[in-house]
């Protein structure tokens, strides 16, 4: 078992005459009794009897503690119910509490767990009193510095086919045997009644050898409840005490699991935005790469199609055939046949020929007779054209080169 985070619980049973106290502790082997103690309370200082015994079991503020006893004006009672939830038995004891109390308190706290189940009806242990009585507990917890985690009366731990419970403590001069309270003198067999206790209580704990079993009985039923498997479900029927004198262990656990939730909560954000940070720049810088990478592209395209294009123009040059390399002495021939009043305004060399556009004064310009001793040429194209102006004609002429077979008849005519 561990309550709270702790393998270790204290119950300490209070009374007039003395303060009882037991700590037990969870290991490999199961539950065992550490530490046990007692100390008669001192009229002058209830706290510091209190206080001893708590040290002489060695119970710090880090060990859950729970009182148990009796105050003044309650009762204890056992009655049949049907299985109910906690609020609707906790009403279903309130009209059942004029049964037991002659005058029931206008300010009271009642105390109940189911004890077992028979023929479908449910056995309760139930503990009334009045909520005053708390005040003389709480002045002793508040004079040795404690709170408590929570009080139980020692019978709400019975469960049908106990041993008749006697201590002098909670009952003076009575036990409480088969759902009722019976008279027990001096002189009843306390022997039996105590060995068959041990006996129980051994199958529970692991028992030092000289433990007092009869003197500790309240504190062993208490212990027996708490370290139940059933105790947390129980819990909402026993609290009866305010939250003033119970300790903030739970409030701090609490308090510790939001913040560690909030934490958290704040890693995980703190991680998942660092990782859309990470992929954030990572995708911008893509973006800028990609960017980049389809500028160069385009540039590279650029730079490919004005290659594309003076290959094509390169290509077109190197295949142009202008004719025989003494071309531009044919050219030059051509220009000293012509006349002073003509000149040259437009030449263009293709593979076929010469294409030339003169202008002249002339208006009477013979070009075949001008041209004739050209041998190595001849005219393919005449247009001669006057001007709007009516000074001057334009000639459009096209020379080709002859063969030179041709050429040589020509040159033997001449």
């Amino acid at each position: 078992m561990s309550l709270w985070g702790s393998d270790q619980f204290a119950v300490v049973m209070f009374s007039a005459a003395c303060i009882r106290g037991a700590v037990f502790t969870r290991g490999k082997s199961g539950q065992a009794l550490t530490a046990f103690a007692e100390e008669s309370v001192d009229p002058a200082d209830p706290p510091g009897s209190w206080k001893k015994v708590l040290n002489r079991i060695n119970c710090g503020k880090s060990v859950p503690m729970y009182i148990c006893g009796s105050f003044k004006g309650g009762i204890f009672f056992q009655t049949y119910s049907a299985d109910l939830s906690p609020d609707e038995q906790r009403g279903a004891l309130e009209l059942e509490l004029p049964r037991h109390l002659i005058s029931v308190p206008d300010d009271h706290k009642l105390q109940f767990v189911p004890a077992g189940e028979t023929d479908g009806k449910v056995l309760v242990n139930a503990y009334a009193f009045p909520a005053a009585a708390i005040g003389s507990v709480a002045e002793l917890l508040s004079g040795c510095g404690r709170k408590t985690d929570g009080f139980v009366y020692p019978l709400m731990a019975l469960q049908e086919g106990d041993p008749p419970f006697f201590n002098e403590e909670i009952e003076p001069g009575f036990c409480f045997f088969s759902g009722q309270w019976h008279p027990f003198s001096a002189s009843s067999d306390r022997s039996s009644v105590t060995g068959r206790w041990r006996e129980i209580f051994s199958g529970l704990f692991s028992l030092p050898g000289d433990f007092d079993t009869e003197s500790f009985l309240p504190v062993l039923l208490t212990a027996r409840l708490i370290s139940s498997r059933d105790y947390p479900a129980l819990r909402a029927g026993l609290r009866v005490l305010p939250d003033a004198l119970r300790p903030r262990r739970i409030r701090r656990q609490l308090q510790l699991t939001v913040v560690l939730c909030a934490a958290l909560i704040v890693m995980l954000a703190w991680s998942a935005s660092g990782s859309w940070l990470a992929n954030r720049r990572e995708y911008t810088s893509l973006r800028s790469q990609i960017k980049e990478m389809t500028s160069e592209t385009a540039r590279i395209q650029g730079v490919l199609r004005r290659q594309s294009r003076t290959q094509k123009d390169r290509s077109k040059i190197v295949g142009v055939r202008t004719g025989e390399y003494n071309v531009l002495e044919f050219l030059a021939g051509f220009s000293s046949l012509l006349p002073e009043n003509v000149s040259v305004s437009n030449l263009r060399i293709s593979e076929s020929g010469v294409d030339i556009m003169l202008a002249s004064e002339t208006e009477n310009l013979d070009l075949a007779r001008t041209l004739k001793p050209m041998t190595d040429w001849k005219i393919s194209q005449l247009q001669q054209r006057q001007n709007r102006s009516g000074n001057g004609n334009t000639v459009t002429l096209k020379l080709v080169p002859v063969s030179s077979g041709e050429a040589a008849k020509k040159g033997r005519r001449r």
